[in-house]
């Protein structure tokens, strides 16, 4: 987390500026699930009074990164393996779905953005804010011809719930980044790209059901390293700040 003072953009405003920079290091792990936030302490760091603080923590609760206790203090969401179960039972009912009926509709021009995404995934970070928005443009891209803005409103609350879990793993397991899990990261997504462009709604269907079965399973199996006493409801328990792999 960024120190005392920190700039942010104050292009927008400063409540939507604040929510923007908490839900990057929610999602990246910066701040730690489970972990307390103090709205003093945020307010002094970027240099704003609490109001704007409280406010962005209220836009952050609403999407589920954050929760508020009957006591009124606030913390990042915790993570567990069933809520993770409940986003993939989700994304395979709706998005496998939407992606078969968007393969069959997609058109060159549809092909082409799509190639674009993968590309601009294939260059990025591994696991750096700039790879997980690559990650979820291609994903956007794999349904966009058959999907709604509704749609995509539901499925990018799902896709930010499935990021915590992976820049978990990332920060605290040096396997999640070896060279052999990030080829096989960027070969399962040129397939899934290929299956998209030769328009075969069955096949694309089947594909992106089997691919976030396979990230699921391997996203337990980290989750089962970092809690290993851990049952299907429990939660990762909170590492220090400053734990690096």
């Amino acid at each position: 987390m960024s120190g005392p003072g920190e700039a942010i953009d104050l292009r927008t405003s400063a409540a939507e500026a604040v929510t923007n920079q908490l839900r990057r290091e929610l999602l990246d792990g910066t701040i730690s699930p489970g972990s307390r936030i103090m709205p003093k302490d945020l307010a002094d760091r970027f240099g704003l009074s609490v109001v704007p603080v409280r406010e962005a923590l209220r836009r952050l609760e609403a999407e589920d990164l954050v929760v508020a206790s009957p006591q009124r203090a606030t913390y990042a969401a915790e993570i567990g393996l069933e809520d993770l179960a409940g986003v993939y039972e989700l994304r395979r009912i709706l998005e496998a779905e939407l992606a078969g009926r968007a393969a069959e509709l997609s058109t060159e021009e549809d092909h082409r953005r799509c190639r674009a995404a993968l590309q601009r995934l294939s260059e990025s970070e591994p696991y750096s804010p700039e790879f997980f928005e690559a990650h979820r443009a291609f994903h956007w891209q794999l349904i966009a011809p058959a999907s709604s803005d509704v749609a995509r409103r539901v499925l990018e609350r799902l896709w930010q719930s499935v990021d915590r879990y992976v820049a978990l793993a990332a920060r605290r397991l040096p396997e999640f980044s070896s060279s052999d899990r990030l080829e096989s990261f960027h070969s399962e997504h040129h397939l899934l790209a290929t299956v998209f462009e030769a328009g075969d709604r069955v096949v694309s269907r089947q594909a992106l059901a089997a691919h976030l079965t396979a990230t699921e399973e391997m996203l337990k199996q980290a989750y089962r390293v970092l809690a290993p006493d851990s049952t299907a409801s429990s939660t990762v328990p909170i590492l220090e700040a400053n734990y690096i792999p």
